[in-house]
Protein backbone atom coordinates (compact mmCIF):
# COMPACT_ATOMS: atom_id res chain seq x y z
CA UNK A 1 0.00 0.00 0.00
CA UNK A 2 1.27 3.22 -1.15
CA UNK A 3 0.36 5.16 2.54
CA UNK A 4 2.39 2.32 4.19
CA UNK A 5 5.77 4.35 5.42
CA UNK A 6 7.24 1.14 7.55
CA UNK A 7 10.39 1.46 4.87
CA UNK A 8 10.49 5.10 5.71
CA UNK A 9 13.55 6.53 7.88
CA UNK A 10 10.61 9.04 9.48
CA UNK A 11 13.33 10.76 12.11
CA UNK A 12 15.47 11.57 8.95
CA UNK A 13 12.37 13.26 7.60
CA UNK A 14 12.29 15.19 10.68
CA UNK A 15 15.34 16.51 10.88
CA UNK A 16 14.90 17.88 7.09
CA UNK A 17 11.50 19.19 8.07
CA UNK A 18 13.10 21.25 10.78
CA UNK A 19 16.17 22.38 8.26
CA UNK A 20 12.74 23.38 5.90
CA UNK A 21 11.37 25.77 8.43
CA UNK A 22 14.41 27.57 10.20
CA UNK A 23 15.86 28.40 6.76
CA UNK A 24 13.05 30.37 5.73
CA UNK A 25 13.20 32.58 8.68
CA UNK A 26 16.72 34.49 8.96
CA UNK A 27 15.32 35.99 11.89
CA UNK A 28 15.89 32.41 13.42
CA UNK A 29 13.32 30.95 15.78
CA UNK A 30 12.49 30.11 19.57
CA UNK A 31 11.84 26.91 20.29
CA UNK A 32 8.29 27.32 21.15
CA UNK A 33 7.51 28.69 17.71
CA UNK A 34 9.95 25.43 15.95
CA UNK A 35 7.10 23.20 18.31
CA UNK A 36 4.03 25.14 16.82
CA UNK A 37 5.09 24.58 13.63
CA UNK A 38 6.64 21.20 13.28
CA UNK A 39 4.11 19.95 15.63
CA UNK A 40 6.19 17.73 17.63
CA UNK A 41 7.25 17.15 21.23
CA UNK A 42 9.96 19.97 22.49
CA UNK A 43 11.89 17.33 23.80
CA UNK A 44 11.96 15.76 20.29
CA UNK A 45 12.92 18.66 18.65
CA UNK A 46 15.82 20.05 20.97
CA UNK A 47 17.72 16.53 20.02
CA UNK A 48 16.88 16.84 16.60
CA UNK A 49 18.17 20.73 17.23
CA UNK A 50 21.23 19.47 18.57
CA UNK A 51 22.16 16.85 15.91
CA UNK A 52 21.90 19.93 13.96
CA UNK A 53 23.89 22.36 15.78
CA UNK A 54 26.54 19.32 15.74
CA UNK A 55 26.64 18.72 12.36
CA UNK A 56 26.99 22.65 11.51
CA UNK A 57 23.81 23.55 9.91
CA UNK A 58 22.09 25.08 12.92
CA UNK A 59 23.39 27.52 16.02
CA UNK A 60 21.27 28.59 19.13
CA UNK A 61 22.09 32.26 19.19
CA UNK A 62 23.19 34.53 22.34
CA UNK A 63 19.04 35.41 22.22
CA UNK A 64 18.17 31.79 22.22
CA UNK A 65 16.77 32.00 19.03
CA UNK A 66 17.76 28.50 16.31
CA UNK A 67 19.29 29.95 12.97
CA UNK A 68 20.53 27.94 10.08
CA UNK A 69 24.38 28.77 9.92
CA UNK A 70 26.50 29.79 6.77
CA UNK A 71 27.33 26.42 5.77
CA UNK A 72 23.64 24.81 5.56
CA UNK A 73 22.83 28.03 2.78
CA UNK A 74 26.15 26.95 0.99
CA UNK A 75 25.08 23.61 1.13
CA UNK A 76 21.50 24.42 -0.29
CA UNK A 77 20.53 26.42 -3.75
CA UNK A 78 20.70 30.08 -2.88
CA UNK A 79 17.80 32.47 -3.58
CA UNK A 80 15.47 29.12 -4.16
CA UNK A 81 12.41 30.96 -3.69
CA UNK A 82 12.98 33.61 -6.16
CA UNK A 83 14.11 31.58 -8.69
CA UNK A 84 11.26 29.38 -8.59
CA UNK A 85 9.16 32.74 -8.83
CA UNK A 86 10.85 33.55 -11.76
CA UNK A 87 10.64 30.71 -13.76
CA UNK A 88 6.86 30.04 -13.23
CA UNK A 89 5.73 33.40 -12.98
CA UNK A 90 4.67 33.32 -16.39
CA UNK A 91 2.46 30.38 -16.78
CA UNK A 92 0.99 31.50 -13.46
CA UNK A 93 0.10 35.45 -15.26
CA UNK A 94 -1.21 33.18 -18.12
CA UNK A 95 -3.47 31.08 -16.74
CA UNK A 96 -5.17 33.64 -14.37
CA UNK A 97 -5.98 35.66 -17.62
CA UNK A 98 -6.60 33.02 -19.86
CA UNK A 99 -8.39 30.89 -17.63
CA UNK A 100 -9.90 33.98 -15.47
CA UNK A 101 -8.58 31.75 -11.91
CA UNK A 102 -5.87 32.20 -8.98
CA UNK A 103 -2.39 30.18 -9.85
CA UNK A 104 -0.89 29.53 -6.83
CA UNK A 105 2.96 27.92 -6.41
CA UNK A 106 3.81 25.93 -3.28
CA UNK A 107 5.83 23.82 -1.69
CA UNK A 108 6.67 21.43 1.26
CA UNK A 109 7.89 23.52 4.12
CA UNK A 110 8.31 21.68 7.56
CA UNK A 111 5.10 19.58 7.73
CA UNK A 112 3.24 22.50 5.52
CA UNK A 113 2.82 23.91 2.55
CA UNK A 114 4.66 27.19 2.03
CA UNK A 115 2.76 29.26 -0.38
CA UNK A 116 5.53 31.11 -2.25
CA UNK A 117 3.60 33.14 -4.66
CA UNK A 118 0.20 33.75 -6.72
CA UNK A 119 -1.52 35.52 -9.29
CA UNK A 120 -4.86 36.50 -9.88
CA UNK A 121 -7.12 37.50 -12.41
CA UNK A 122 -9.15 40.87 -12.20
CA UNK A 123 -12.80 39.11 -10.99
CA UNK A 124 -15.73 40.42 -9.23
CA UNK A 125 -15.83 37.46 -7.25
CA UNK A 126 -12.49 36.25 -6.32
CA UNK A 127 -10.98 33.62 -4.16
CA UNK A 128 -8.83 35.15 -1.27
CA UNK A 129 -5.12 34.24 -0.99
CA UNK A 130 -4.18 31.24 1.07
CA UNK A 131 -0.71 32.89 1.70
CA UNK A 132 -0.03 33.13 5.61
CA UNK A 133 -3.11 30.61 6.52
CA UNK A 134 -2.10 27.22 8.05
CA UNK A 135 -4.30 24.64 6.72
CA UNK A 136 -3.97 20.88 7.26
CA UNK A 137 -2.36 18.94 4.69
CA UNK A 138 -5.10 16.40 3.84
CA UNK A 139 -7.43 19.15 3.31
CA UNK A 140 -5.50 21.07 0.19
CA UNK A 141 -4.60 20.23 -2.98
CA UNK A 142 -1.15 20.54 -2.82
CA UNK A 143 -1.42 18.66 0.73
CA UNK A 144 -2.59 15.39 -0.65
CA UNK A 145 0.27 15.38 -3.15
CA UNK A 146 2.53 15.85 -0.65
CA UNK A 147 0.92 12.80 1.16
CA UNK A 148 1.17 10.79 -1.71
CA UNK A 149 5.30 11.26 -1.07
CA UNK A 150 5.64 11.73 2.50
CA UNK A 151 2.96 9.40 3.99
CA UNK A 152 4.47 9.77 7.41
CA UNK A 153 2.86 13.07 7.71
CA UNK A 154 -0.81 11.64 7.11
CA UNK A 155 -2.60 11.96 10.76
CA UNK A 156 -2.94 9.00 12.63
CA UNK A 157 -6.66 6.76 11.66
CA UNK A 158 -7.16 8.88 8.49
CA UNK A 159 -10.46 7.25 7.28
CA UNK A 160 -10.05 4.98 3.72
CA UNK A 161 -11.26 7.37 1.62
CA UNK A 162 -8.66 9.96 2.05
CA UNK A 163 -6.28 7.30 1.73
CA UNK A 164 -7.81 6.03 -0.74
CA UNK A 165 -7.05 9.54 -2.79
CA UNK A 166 -3.93 10.01 -1.59
CA UNK A 167 -3.39 6.93 -3.91
CA UNK A 168 -4.88 8.11 -6.38
CA UNK A 169 -3.41 11.70 -6.43
CA UNK A 170 0.28 9.60 -6.17
CA UNK A 171 -0.90 7.50 -8.93
CA UNK A 172 -1.76 10.38 -11.29
CA UNK A 173 -0.11 13.00 -10.12
CA UNK A 174 -2.82 14.88 -10.01
CA UNK A 175 -5.34 16.21 -6.53
CA UNK A 176 -8.13 17.79 -5.55
CA UNK A 177 -9.52 19.99 -2.63
CA UNK A 178 -13.40 20.16 -3.15
CA UNK A 179 -14.19 22.74 -0.36
CA UNK A 180 -12.42 20.83 2.41
CA UNK A 181 -10.06 23.98 3.09
CA UNK A 182 -13.18 26.53 2.54
CA UNK A 183 -16.83 26.04 1.74
CA UNK A 184 -17.62 27.07 -1.86
CA UNK A 185 -13.78 26.04 -3.27
CA UNK A 186 -12.88 23.86 -5.70
CA UNK A 187 -8.71 23.47 -6.01
CA UNK A 188 -6.81 21.58 -8.46
CA UNK A 189 -3.15 20.67 -7.92
CA UNK A 190 -0.19 19.19 -9.70
CA UNK A 191 3.45 18.68 -9.93
CA UNK A 192 5.70 21.30 -11.61
CA UNK A 193 8.31 18.67 -12.27
CA UNK A 194 8.95 15.00 -11.20
CA UNK A 195 7.12 14.17 -7.67
CA UNK A 196 9.43 14.69 -4.96
CA UNK A 197 9.00 16.74 -1.19
CA UNK A 198 11.49 19.00 -2.96
CA UNK A 199 9.52 20.04 -5.94
CA UNK A 200 7.53 22.65 -6.17
CA UNK A 201 3.53 21.93 -7.25
CA UNK A 202 0.97 24.22 -8.72
CA UNK A 203 -2.85 24.62 -7.63
CA UNK A 204 -5.92 26.43 -9.42
CA UNK A 205 -8.48 27.61 -7.40
CA UNK A 206 -12.80 27.96 -8.51
CA UNK A 207 -15.00 29.56 -6.83
CA UNK A 208 -17.28 25.91 -7.71
CA UNK A 209 -20.07 27.84 -9.41
CA UNK A 210 -17.02 28.92 -11.66
CA UNK A 211 -15.61 25.41 -12.42
CA UNK A 212 -15.88 23.50 -15.33
CA UNK A 213 -14.36 20.83 -17.13
CA UNK A 214 -13.33 22.80 -20.17
CA UNK A 215 -11.70 25.45 -17.57
CA UNK A 216 -9.44 22.74 -16.18
CA UNK A 217 -8.32 21.09 -19.74
CA UNK A 218 -7.34 24.54 -20.73
CA UNK A 219 -5.08 25.05 -17.50
CA UNK A 220 -3.53 21.63 -18.39
CA UNK A 221 -2.96 22.42 -22.35
CA UNK A 222 -1.29 25.55 -20.49
CA UNK A 223 0.76 23.55 -18.49
CA UNK A 224 1.41 21.41 -20.91
CA UNK A 225 2.70 23.79 -23.14
CA UNK A 226 5.14 25.21 -20.93
CA UNK A 227 6.55 22.54 -19.90
CA UNK A 228 7.10 21.28 -23.54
Amino acid sequence: MSTDSRGLATSLFKALDTLSLLSSRSSGLAIREIVEGMGLPRSSLIRILDSLIHYGFVERAMDKRYRVTGKFREWRISNRDEELIDHYRDIMERIASEVGEMAILGQLQGRGIRHLHYEEPDCRVRVAPPISRKIPLERMAMGKLVLGQRPDLLPTGSPKNLIREIDLAKETGEAWNRGESEEGIIAWGTWLGEPSPLTPMIAVTWPDFRYSEGALAEVKRLLTRFSS
